[in-house]
């Protein structure tokens, strides 16, 4: 359990890294069902689809894709989640990736973080530092420069590595109704990665929102963190009474969707007021993603702690819930007195 705790955190601290080290602020988004950068982009980019192919030059990415082709040199950093993650191409700095099958067949130019059911380090592919990979099972022909520290089924090292660390996952006949657990435990490190991403977007494109829930939920957050937990409970049973009637089932429906929606994001906009508390505390000057990142890695770290994660999701929720709430109850206010004015 601490393996897995130690191994987890590590895990949520290199987007952390990649983006803190990261000198430029600026980005490029795409999206789409397929989504093909052709051309070279001297910025960061953050790209999502169910096919997403980089066949240019970019100085960093975060994708996010069923899957993700990368088939031209980045300068940065690498993150990239999906059924399927090819890296063909070097990389200049970290590479995280996640999915179903991951491949990495370039260079990398300092370290390599990957979990997956199906890990490849390609021939031909060089990692300059160290290499953390979980997975189902695990295959290096390339040449590690550092540590290869591996958590899987079977590790077939056909490659080179200054040293190796391998912690077999344990499976004896007897413990087969484990092996949906570890389903379960790959499917929430992908969620993890899904909602990091997600919440990056999010601060980008809708920082007004953001900062307006980030003022309700420090104003107060003892008040806010009540006033979102007696809310939940009230529109669960709101929604079950409407639900009732088949003439309100329509609506009790669409209710649960917004209700669970807001429970989904709560924990992204209390990220990025426990990212922007720290900064202030510490007295550091950063941009609202960095703010973000800092927060989201701290969170889900506490969620790891046994007990302790438990009620920090139980706040998380009720928390961000009631900010939302006060942040939508300011809005629709200036929005009646406007016209008065």
């Amino acid at each position: 359990m601490v393996k897995m705790m130690k191994f987890s955190a590590l895990i949520l601290l290199i987007p952390a890294l990649v983006l803190l080290s990261s000198a430029g602020l600026g980005l490029e988004t795409f999206s789409g069902e397929i989504v093909s950068i052709d051309s070279p982009v001297d910025d960061d980019v953050f790209a999502a689809g169910n096919i997403v192919n980089i066949n240019a030059p970019v100085d960093s990415a975060v994708v996010a894709g069923g899957t993700v082709n990368v088939n031209a040199p980045i300068k940065g950093d690498l993150l990239a989640a999906g059924g399927q993650v090819y890296v063909n191409a070097d990389i200049g700095g970290k590479v995280m990736a996640a999915g179903g099958t991951v491949n990495q067949g370039g260079s990398v130019g300092t370290n390599l973080v990957a979990a997956g059911g199906q890990v490849n380090i390609l021939r031909g592919s060089e990692i300059a530092r160290d290499a953390l990979i979980a997975g189902g099972n695990v295959v290096n022909a390339g040449q590690i420069n550092g540590t290869l520290t591996v958590s899987a089924n079977s590790l077939q090292n056909r490659g080179n590595a200054s040293q190796v660390d391998f912690y077999q996952t344990e499976r004896h006949e007897r413990e087969r109704p484990s092996e949906p657990l570890d389903r379960i435990n790959l499917f929430a490190g992908l969620m993890i990665i899904g909602y990091f991403i997600l919440g990056l977007i999010l601060v980008r494109i809708l920082p007004g929102i953001f900062t307006a829930v980030d003022g309700e939920i420090m104003a107060s957050p003892v008040v806010r963190t009540i006033v979102g937990f007696v809310a939940l409970i009230a529109a669960f049973i709101a929604i079950l009474l409407v639900a009732v009637t088949v003439v309100g089932l329509p609506i009790a429906g669409l209710s649960l969707l917004l209700v669970m929606l807001a429970m989904m994001l709560s924990g992204t906009f209390v990220s990025f007021s426990l990212g922007r508390w720290i900064g202030r505390a510490v007295k550091i000057s950063q941009n609202n993603l960095a703010f973000f990142t800092i927060g989201f890695v701290i969170l889900n770290i506490l969620f790891l702690v046994p007990y302790l994660g438990a009620l920090v999701s139980f706040i998380s929720i009720s928390l961000g819930f009631g900010g939302i709430i006060y942040a939508a109850h300011q809005a629709m206010s200036g929005k009646e007195e406007a016209p008065a004015a």
